[in-house]
């Protein structure tokens, strides 16, 4: 009888050892199989995502003067502050403690620049804005205090809006605006195709429609990063289809009139 169950054992235990075997061999073959597959799905992660990469699009977004214009003719009548600040800012003034004029050159505040301590221009101010021409760019610095609303007390505050000196009738393109911006973007889709939008910089593109009718004094002034972008805008606008009717000033005569692309990424 203790032969038998001494057999009995042994045959249960090599049973047992073998399924063991078994249960353990699926078990490595399954987790084998996982890990391939998850590999797989990894590698094929780059790909979907050099697809779903974005696409640069808003590329031109301003064509016309640097600045906000304002006509010769109210610079040369200008007496005060009054004059060339808009409402919002004229009343947000409580007290005015100084007004800065000062040129803007190479998309900088240069060093011409004339101060005063009251609303109304003072003489060297006002010789300053005498010499003003057509494309002259400048800022107003008013330093005043303001009224704060929420803390109920006056509190030191500035304004330096920026202004492009334009003539009474500004140069047009036969086409229009819209188009003329369309026909940019339209042909630098295959330039702009290479811009990645985190490399891209504000650029800005001075070209000067003459009197004549023609284009003129076309350059870069701030570059994009992108110098093949950057040549290819000056091509495009040397070239253009179509014809410009030129600026006129108060007396009906025509002048010339600088004016400037904005493209790559949106700045000021």
């Amino acid at each position: 009888m203790k032969k038998k169950v001494v057999i009995f054992c042994a045959v249960l235990t090599t049973l047992s050892l073998t399924a063991f075997g078994v249960i353990n061999w699926n078990s490595s073959e399954s987790n084998t199989i996982d890990t391939t597959l998850s590999a797989e799905v990894v590698s094929y992660d780059p790909v979907i995502e050099k697809i779903q990469k974005p696409v640069f699009t808003d590329f031109i977004y301003s064509i016309g003067p640097r600045f906000g214009g304002i006509t010769k003719g109210v610079i040369e009548n200008a007496k005060s502050i009054d004059a060339i600040l808009n409402e919002d800012q004229l009343q947000r003034i409580m007290s005015l403690k100084s007004v800065e004029i000062i040129i803007i050159k190479d998309e900088k505040q240069s060093e011409i620049r004339v101060k005063g301590f009251s609303r109304v221009f003072t003489d060297a101010q006002l010789k300053l804005l005498q010499t003003f021409d057509y494309s002259t760019n400048f800022s107003i610095r008013a330093e005043y205090e303001h009224y704060n609303k929420e803390t109920g007390e006056l509190e030191n505050s500035y304004s330096t809006p920026y202004h492009t000196i334009v003539p009474e009738s500004q140069a047009s393109y036969s086409e229009g605006k819209e188009a003329l911006m369309t026909f940019l973007k339209d042909e630098t889709v295959d330039v702009t195709a290479i811009i990645d939008a985190k490399k891209l910089r504000p650029a800005k593109l001075y070209f000067t429609v003459t009197k004549s009718r023609t284009i003129d004094h076309v350059k870069i002034d701030n570059p994009s990063g992108y110098p093949e972008v950057d040549k290819k805008m000056i091509e495009l606008i040397s070239k253009l289809p179509g014809t410009w009717t030129p600026a006129e000033n108060a007396n009906g005569e025509k002048v010339d009139q600088e004016l400037v692309v904005s493209f790559g990424l949106m700045g000021c």
